[in-house]
């Protein structure tokens, strides 16, 4: 069976206000073709494709859920604008 290993590689990268913000990117390797030592420098080691996949989901679902909460703070937060504009006219 083959396994991945997923590594977060960090990269300063200058903010728009001339502070140093950090960027991150992740990359997945297969565990054949690794030569990173993923025992001492990858975030999560030995994923079979299944668990790449169900990672997959769970990242999917919180982002959906994060941008679901954003989307309804958003049309509330219209919605009462609106209804204060109908009220003064």
């Amino acid at each position: 069976m083959i396994t991945y290993n997923i590594y977060m590689d960090e990269a300063a990268a200058d903010g728009l206000n001339g502070d140093t913000d950090l960027e991150v990117s992740f990359r997945v390797v297969s565990g054949e073709e690794d030569a990173d030592n993923p025992e001492e420098n990858a975030v999560i080691v030995g994923l079979d494709m299944v668990d790449l996949m169900n990672l997959r989901d769970a990242i999917q679902f919180a982002l959906d859920d994060f941008n679901m909460m954003a989307f309804e703070a958003v049309v509330l937060g219209a919605g009462g604008v609106v209804e204060e504009t109908e009220d003064q006219a």
